[in-house]
């Protein structure tokens, strides 16, 4: 059995911290923090809750909860409000999968239109 030493110097640390930092600071920024600003109701964000509150009764099956999030989904793309493109884009990952997953996400969608302002009157 051959035994192979390795022994990274100083900078080969140094240069993995950083690098490592890096990485996790990359990974987090995408995300945002709880408590965030909701991001503004514009008109895309909007039109996205309202197709979503308009069909999320009768999605009922996997084809429908697929073409509920296709339609919320070519909303969302056009907002600012990127929890609600997020929880959009979640929707629709989620949309053929199983029924708690779908309830997961369609309550994530539902509380972000709440938050950034939209009613459904």
């Amino acid at each position: 059995m051959v035994k192979l030493k390795f022994k990274p110097s100083r900078q080969m640390v140094i240069i993995l911290v950083i690098a490592a930092a890096a990485v996790a600071w990359g990974l987090l920024a995408g995300r945002s923090p709880e408590g965030a600003e909701p991001g503004p109701l514009d008109d895309a964000a909007r039109q996205a809750c309202t197709d979503f509150a308009n069909g999320r009764d009768d999605a009922d099956d996997k084809r429908t909860r697929l073409s509920l999030a296709d339609q919320v989904m070519a909303s969302a793309r056009r907002t600012d409000n990127s929890r609600i493109a997020d929880s959009a884009s979640a929707l629709g990952r989620n949309a053929n999968d199983s029924d708690q997953e779908w309830t997961d996400s369609a309550d994530a969608l539902a509380a972000a239109c709440k938050d950034a302002g939209w009613s459904a009157g």
